[in-house]
């Protein structure tokens, strides 16, 4: 238990951070409604969300084994969080893996030019990450617009790019 907090008091931080999931984050300015995550006064490049989000890990495929090791089990692997070997999920061996940082490359690419994150965090202890960052503002029909291209990567199988 944390210092200076009741046994009540640690349940409702628990069952804030589950309603939210959120494992790390950063966040520009204005802090979110579960209020988790690292605050930043600037939007950062990619580089520098990388780190701020708590993304600057890989992930691996390992194979996996039973009977004490001795015997593969074809057709799947284990992904694993390369900084403590913690499993995200169990995907078949034709599954791809897309690194975090291929992600941030990937929106770079896509948008061009000076790029900012707005956020980025992972979830569910790490299976899902997530990036948003802002694109230069427009007008459509007169309108002012600030757009926002938003990408996501599981690294459990249960999802896409």
């Amino acid at each position: 238990m944390v210092a200076g907090t009741t046994a009540q008091h640690n349940i409702f931080l628990e069952v804030r951070n589950m309603s939210a999931n959120v494992e790390t984050m950063f966040y520009v300015r204005e802090k979110p409604w579960h209020g988790l995550g690292t605050m930043v006064q600037e939007a950062p490049t990619s580089a520098e969300a990388l780190k701020l989000a708590g993304l600057d890990w890989t992930v691996e495929a390992r194979d996996m084994w039973l009977n004490g090791g001795y015997e593969p089990i074809p057709g799947y692997k284990a992904n694993v969080r390369s900084s403590d070997n913690k499993v995200l999920g169990v995907v078949s061996d034709k599954y791809r893996i897309v690194q975090n940082a291929d992600a941030f490359a990937f929106t770079d690419a896509l948008i061009g030019g000076d790029v900012h994150y707005e956020t980025a965090g992972s979830l569910l202890d790490g299976k899902k990450i997530w990036l948003l960052a802002k694109l230069p503002d427009s007008e459509i029909c007169g309108d002012k617009t600030e757009p926002y291209v938003c990408f996501s990567n599981t690294h459990d199988g249960s999802g896409a790019v």
